[in-house]
């Protein structure tokens, strides 16, 4: 009986281990919520994901993209940006987790979300 009490407390944890998403902004470029959502259930709950301004752009992206943007060491963490259609924003990524490992479930979250 301990034991799968054990269990279901590390169950219980389990579920509650995902990053911070952080919601600056009542806005989100399309198809960037539930990805991050995603992305926040798959990192660590030390972490904490801050998307930026929503912007327009000049050109067209037809499919979502969410990519590596130019980050410095006082990001302490990645600058992702995401496209789709004439919109798009940034996403500051406070980790420490890897460049591997952080593309890693950036291409998972996107996976699973747009297929």
């Amino acid at each position: 009986v301990c034991l799968e009490v054990a269990e279901s407390r590390m169950r219980k944890s389990a579920v509650l281990q995902a990053a911070r998403l952080v919601r600056n902004h009542s806005s989100f470029a399309p198809g960037l919520e539930p990805v991050l959502k995603e992305l926040a259930a798959r990192m660590p709950s030390t972490d904490t994901i801050t998307p930026g301004r929503l912007a327009k752009t000049g050109g067209r992206s037809e499919h979502f993209e969410l990519r590596f943007g130019a980050a410095g060491p006082q990001l302490h963490g990645y600058k992702l940006l995401a496209r789709k259609g004439k919109s798009s924003q940034e996403v500051f990524v406070n980790t420490k987790l890897g460049r591997e490992e952080m593309e890693a479930h950036v291409a998972g979250a996107i996976e699973k979300v747009h297929g």
